[in-house]
């Protein structure tokens, strides 16, 4: 019974796929199976070809070489990573009729108040008008409403605050299919996963367990290709040692066989180890220059003097009678539910909207920079000429910006509309960083960030003398961030509170 049980499985499997963009190879001979009932997240450095692996396994992507087999009827849904087009032009309503059906529209509204939006109450909204967040979760509820076998998802947690964020693992951990997700959120992955997909140089490697299994995994792997790289070291070594006395030996007649094929061998040899490089098991640091100077030192930063403020021509203030000091060398994490007005309380704080009540001060001379997680590049510049032109710098000092992002000379030279979201991001941190500035403030930095990308930022926070307000749903950031102070919106108020991360989230939830 147990064997026939073990075959009537719902399987999906991929076997050596490979696929290619215009001239560029994504994935190279990658493999992998997943049963009903698993929980697989795949990840990888951004531009790896996560999204493209889970398109292929969702049916959206042909690829180029290999085959995708599906072992009985399977029903699979796929949301993406992005908000498509297409559905902006719906009504919630009718996003829900197209993507769920008007009979599963009860359990997607109650999906969705899980989640934090009220679907129900907004139906009759237009898609374009929703928050990120809002038309995450609208695209996760049909998701859950539809009961697929296999429920393929693309970073689910981007736009969702860190309370929609605790919900929806709850929600997964429950599910009864099998779920596949790329995600770079660490909580999410080690609650959630029973394996790790990591996508690299084009193929997969799988690891049994959740995060701190798949990076024990990593790093096992990583010394058994060092291992392999010194060897190879001693090999080029040698036959540089003799290939001198081969290629005199050869040129008197004798032994010449033997010189042509040393000298292939360490050709060969050192054209691999230059195309490969030595496997790197430490994390990129990076290595942050002082801010501009020590003038405000000890001193007070920035006094917010009760602001309120709200769009003209709309009920009621979106903020109201807010009064908090900023001061030097503070890292502030601001948390909020989404929608309620923090990306406008940071645009009053840095002067692009006015407060209609009170005032903003700001310490004579300070350098701020703000990032903006929705700042768009010229596709047809590269990173190298962004950081050129934004910060004025020389070449040699554009170069060691990017490479504090982990960009590599070629990356530099690729222009921005062939680059990832992940790698556009990496250029909002060079632009941010390499200004040098006294204060900084990060407005959902953490989307998008592969594994790599994640420790640079969160190693560039620690270390940096700027003072920081930041605005992130991710848990494990906030956890690691060190020397945090928090300030919670909630009705309307800002209020700088001393208590533990879990007491605040639970705050928020009520």
């Amino acid at each position: 019974m147990l064997e026939c049980l073990y075959f009537m499985l719902k399987t999906i499997s991929l076997k050596n796929i490979s696929q290619s963009f215009m001239e560029r190879t994504i994935l190279d001979g990658a493999s992998l199976k997943v049963s009903e009932g698993q929980r697989l997240c795949i990840v990888g450095e951004n531009g790896a070809g996560k999204s493209t692996l889970l398109k292929i396994i969702a049916g959206v992507l042909e690829p180029t070489k290999g085959s995708l087999e599906k072992n009985g009827h399977i029903r699979a849904h796929y949301v993406p990573q992005e908000y498509s087009k297409e559905n902006l032009g719906k009504t919630i309503g009718g996003y829900i009729d197209t993507n769920a059906g008007i009979s599963l529209t009860p359990k997607v509204y109650r999906f969705g108040k899980i989640l934090g939006f009220n679907l129900e109450k907004n139906v009759d909204k237009y898609c374009h008008e929703l928050s990120g967040g809002q038309q995450k979760i609208l695209a996760i509820s049909c998701g859950l409403a539809v009961a697929p076998d296999f429920l393929l998802l693309d970073e689910p947690e981007n736009h969702l605050d860190i309370v929609s964020r605790k919900e929806l693992v709850s929600l997964l951990q429950e599910y009864r299919g099998g779920v596949l997700f790329v995600s770079h959120d660490r909580t999410m992955i080690d609650s959630i996963a029973d394996k790790v997909v990591e996508v690299l140089g084009g193929k997969t490697h799988i690891s049994e367990g959740g995060y701190q299994d798949y990076i024990d995994t990593k790093l096992s792997r990583i010394e058994g290709m060092q291992r392999e790289y010194e060897k190879e070291e001693r090999r080029i070594r040698q036959l540089q040692a003799g290939i001198g006395i081969l290629e005199a030996k050869a040129f008197r007649g004798k032994e010449v066989s033997a010189y042509q094929k040393a000298k292939k061998e360490l050709e060969e040899l050192k054209a691999d180890h230059k195309e490969k490089g030595r496997p790197e098991d430490k994390k990129t640091k990076v290595v942050l220059q002082q801010s501009g100077s020590n003038i405000h030192g000890g001193k007070l930063l920035c006094r917010i003097d009760n602001i309120s403020f709200g769009y003209p021509n709309t009920k009621g203030d979106i903020i109201k009678n807010i009064s908090l000091d900023i001061r030097k060398g503070s890292h502030i994490v601001l948390l909020g539910r989404n929608g309620s007005g923090k990306s406008t309380f940071l645009k009053c704080l840095m002067g692009n909207l006015s407060p209609k009540e009170g005032s903003v001060s700001w310490a004579e001379g300070l350098k701020t920079a703000y990032f903006d997680q929705h700042a768009e590049f010229d596709p047809q510049k590269n990173a190298f000429q962004i950081v050129c032109d934004e910060l004025h710098v020389p070449d040699q000092k554009a170069r060691a910006i990017l490479g504090m992002m982990k960009f590599s000379k070629e990356k530099m030279e690729i222009v921005t509309k062939d680059l990832s979201g992940g790698e556009r991001m990496r250029i909002r941190f060079a632009l941010v960083f390499g200004a040098n500035p006294d204060f900084i403030i990060f407005d959902e930095p953490t989307n998008h960030l592969d594994e790599v990308t994640w420790e640079i930022l969160l190693d560039a926070c620690n270390k940096t003398t700027s003072t920081i307000l930041l605005v992130t749903h991710d848990h494990e950031f906030i956890a690691e961030l060190q020397n945090k102070t928090f300030w919670l919106l909630k009705g309307q108020q800002v209020k700088e509170r001393a208590a533990d991360l879990e007491d605040l989230i639970e705050e928020l939830r009520n």
